[in-house]
């Protein structure tokens, strides 16, 4: 019951930075990167959580380790526990909205080349911890995420209905 509330409430802050993102008419280029970065990790711990919310529901030990499908998958064969909602997830992970996300979440978390730094004329600060700001651009904008804000949330939805049948 508590990654359910955990789930809702990433949802919630995800549509809170959306709507503070379209809410600017003209948002510098540093301020929309943090905005729209902060929302897809919040969909990635969305998404984390409506993971644990099925294992919790099934009685799966090691919760707090769950980190992606195969882990879930693994943690409902140990209770012998087929579950619909990891189909559908695992279903949805190789081609489709969510996969799309969780691939464009992976590369937000890959470092930049050190290369492209100095290609892109990357600030770098001169503290004696190295900043780099990263010019990468996300691959999807705010109608992307929003598109992506509201499948996870209809998922979670339909799976929760799901789980309270069970």
């Amino acid at each position: 019951m508590l990654y359910l509330r955990l789930v809702n409430q990433h949802l919630s802050s995800a549509r809170l930075l959306l709507a503070e993102l379209s809410g600017h008419d003209n948002p510098g280029a540093s301020l929309q990167r943090a905005l729209e970065q902060s929302v897809l990790h919040l969909l990635n711990s969305a998404y984390l959580c409506q993971l644990r919310a099925i294992a919790d529901n099934y009685h799966c030990p090691d919760i707090v380790t769950l980190s992606d499908i195969q882990a879930l998958l693994a943690a409902l064969a140990v209770n012998d526990s087929p579950a619909p909602e990891a189909a559908e997830i695992l279903a949805l992970s190789n081609e489709s909205w969510l996969g799309e996300m969780l691939n464009t979440w992976r590369e937000l978390c890959l470092p930049m080349p050190a290369q492209a730094y100095t290609e892109s004329g990357a600030t770098v600060s001169q503290s004696e911890i190295s900043v780099r700001e990263d010019s990468r651009e996300l691959i999807v904008d705010a109608e992307k995420l929003g598109y992506w804000l509201e499948a996870l949330d209809e998922l979670a939805q339909r799976h929760n209905e799901m789980m309270t049948e069970y």
